[in-house]
């Protein structure tokens, strides 16, 4: 598993729970939006993560961990 902020991600998830988009943004603000955003798709692709998105305005996204991960 490659990647800079797979671990981190993972782990915030772990110990946080539920997280949204924004969130993650703040606890690693060395991360850029693009970097974060490729990172969260390749969890997801994995099967380690699951991607919930809110139909409201603006969109909520939220991420949470999957048994596997």
């Amino acid at each position: 598993m490659g990647g800079k902020y797979k671990c981190v991600i993972l782990y915030h998830l772990l110990i946080d729970g539920t997280l949204r988009f924004s969130e993650l943004s703040r606890l690693m603000p060395q991360a850029t939006a693009k970097m974060l955003t490729q990172q969260l798709r390749d969890l997801e692709h994995d099967g380690l993560i699951l991607r919930k998105v809110y139909p409201v305005v603006p969109p909520k996204t939220e991420y949470s961990l999957t048994k596997r991960g």
